[in-house]
């Protein structure tokens, strides 16, 4: 039965001519301006491991935020979900941001555990320009 090996958050992810894995932009925080925000795009990335010819791949996606909110993206129109060789790229749109702390982005194979990449949201402000005397 099919399960996952690894996950990352990246920016952009693709299989180039020679069927190689490239991941553009790999997320470790998020530092944004204030929340809430919406975050235009990214990435959800998960390698499979022991896939057999019959199984059949059900995956879902979402997010967890800072203090427990949950955001189920499968079958929405913020998330498009493809299979490219070994790995599920899950394309994720409008995230919303709605407060600083670590944010948990979560894929799940049916029958398997949640995988989560655990992202800090930090809010860095705008600092004022100080006057001069």
């Amino acid at each position: 039965m099919a399960r996952i090996d690894w996950a990352v958050l990246c920016d952009s992810a693709f299989l180039d001519r020679q069927e190689r894995l490239c991941l553009i932009g790999i997320i470790r925080s998020l530092s944004v301006p204030s929340v809430p925000l919406s975050v235009h795009q990214a990435v959800l990335v998960a390698h499979l491991t022991d896939i057999e010819i019959v199984d059949e791949i059900a995956v879902s996606v979402g997010m967890v935020s800072a203090t427990g909110r949950h955001a189920a993206w499968s079958g929405t129109d913020t998330v498009r979900i493809d299979m490219a060789g070994e790995y599920v790229l899950a394309t994720l749109r409008s995230i919303q941001l709605l407060e600083e702390g670590p944010h948990r982005f979560q894929i799940r194979l049916r029958g398997q555990p949640v995988v989560s990449v655990e992202i800090p949201v930090v809010s860095v402000g705008r600092t004022e320009c100080a006057g001069l005397h």
